[in-house]
């Protein structure tokens, strides 16, 4: 760890000698109050992190960024984290006279959705456990080298490779390195038509990059328009081998279950001077998937797979630019259970923001988001389910919080 801060700071010094640099923080202070299993829970945790990014030249970009987290707990999470100092971001972009490249550990972006977006099939957006009161969601990253070749005013060609993910033995920390073919690949195009934002693409995907990713050969379809409101959408599916799924998909009864189409609409209503009010409806659905509810311990153990649909709303009212209150929600129609945050902050001085979040399920025990999971709580995959030594901690979060804090950025 000491190696890591000296090297970090070795490399700010170097950028700073050498060329112009931006040095950007982002601290954020919690403190939540929430339900575990047989106990109410009071604690304080926060996440810091800096970024050292070049400026000064238009045709070249890098930046490096790492994060802290002393212990995640900033919000109802249904799983806490350990601390940890993570890697964000590496990366560097040169812009040549008729393409660019993107080299190091970032994000790229395929398809259209703030939480569900069938068109990210190189990270994954089907996932209905989220953090609303991360700064970011789907904010995942990785490895890749991606080509970008222009290919008209409003229309590009896009290839790009992900190198195996490196994996690490959570009991023994033990680093593995997977063999090539757990490489992934693929390229997309991008163009317009009509006002309309059209991309279509293909990846084979080798490895998971998020929990509850779909690997195989993964095409795409995504689009992104105005009529009236902001539209967006997209469909994928996988085919193929999925070793960590245990599956061959090469029949369409297989291939069927994977078939995903997201749909969202946005717009913004100005509610008075310098005042507005934000709607997103976005919903992610499965037909050939699950329409009845399933058992909990089935739906964690991989079992069950996904249900056949889930709806996200959002409304945030930002009123004179400096106060706000917001309200999103993940809504499982399948099992009649939501996971729904209320958020409301101030924007006291210049990235100075304070923040509360009250988060509160409802739903059954077996439902995906339960009020109450205490007679339910799930075991271990693989362990035996009458030993109480394989329930999950009683510190987890269970059904709601309330959390104060801060943050800040310089």
């Amino acid at each position: 760890m000491k190696r890591f801060f000296v090297l970090l700071i070795l490399l700010a010094a170097g950028a700073a000698l050498w060329g112009e640099t931006e040095v950007r923080s982002n601290l954020e202070f919690y403190t939540s109050v929430y339900r575990g299993r047989d106990d109410w829970y009071f604690t304080g945790t926060g996440m810091a992190d800096i970024r050292l990014g070049s400026i000064g030249n238009s045709n070249m970009r890098a930046e490096a960024a790492i994060e802290f987290y002393p212990y995640d707990m900033s919000g109802g999470s249904s799983i806490s984290s350990v601390p940890a100092v993570n890697l964000k971001r590496m990366w560097m972009k040169a812009n040549f006279p008729s393409w660019r490249l993107t080299v190091g550990k970032t994000k790229v972006a395929w398809g259209n959705g703030v939480v569900f977006n069938s068109g990210d099939i190189l990270f994954g957006s089907l996932s209905p456990y989220l953090d609303f009161t991360q700064s970011t969601l789907r904010d995942d990253t990785a490895f890749l080298t991606a080509v970008n070749i222009p290919t008209g005013d409003f229309s590009y060609f896009e290839a790009v490779v992900l190198p195996p993910s490196i994996l690490i033995d959570s009991s023994t920390f033990e680093v593995e390195v997977q063999s090539i073919e757990a490489t992934s690949g693929g390229a997309r195009f991008f163009a317009r038509a009509g006002g309309w934002r059209l991309e279509t693409g293909y990846l084979y995907k080798g490895d998971a990059k998020v929990d509850t990713d779909l690997l195989g050969h993964r095409p795409y379809f995504s689009f992104h328009g105005h009529a009236g409101v902001d539209l967006y959408g997209g469909v994928s599916l996988a085919a193929g081998r999925d070793a960590d799924a245990g599956v061959n998909r090469n029949t369409w009864e297989e291939i069927s279950r994977t078939v995903n189409f997201s749909l969202g609409a946005f717009h913004q209503f100005q509610t008075g001077y310098n005042s507005t009010l934000t709607v997103r409806l976005e919903t992610l659905v499965m037909p050939w998937q699950n329409w009845e509810a399933r058992s909990y311990q089935d739906v964690i153990d991989g079992k069950a797979g996904y249900y056949g649909m889930m709806i996200y709303p959002e409304l945030t009212w930002m009123l004179r630019s400096t106060w706000f209150i917001g309200l999103q929600s993940v809504i499982s129609p399948v099992d009649a259970s939501a996971q729904i945050t209320t958020s409301f902050g101030w924007h006291v001085f210049q990235g100075f923001t304070l923040i509360g979040f009250f988060v509160v399920n409802a739903g059954d025990e077996d439902s995906l988001f339960a009020w109450d999971r205490s007679d339910a709580w799930p075991y271990y995959p693989d362990r035996p389910s009458d030993d109480e030594a394989y329930r999950w901690d009683d510190s987890q979060v269970n059904g709601i919080s309330f959390t104060l804090g801060a943050r800040y950025s310089y």
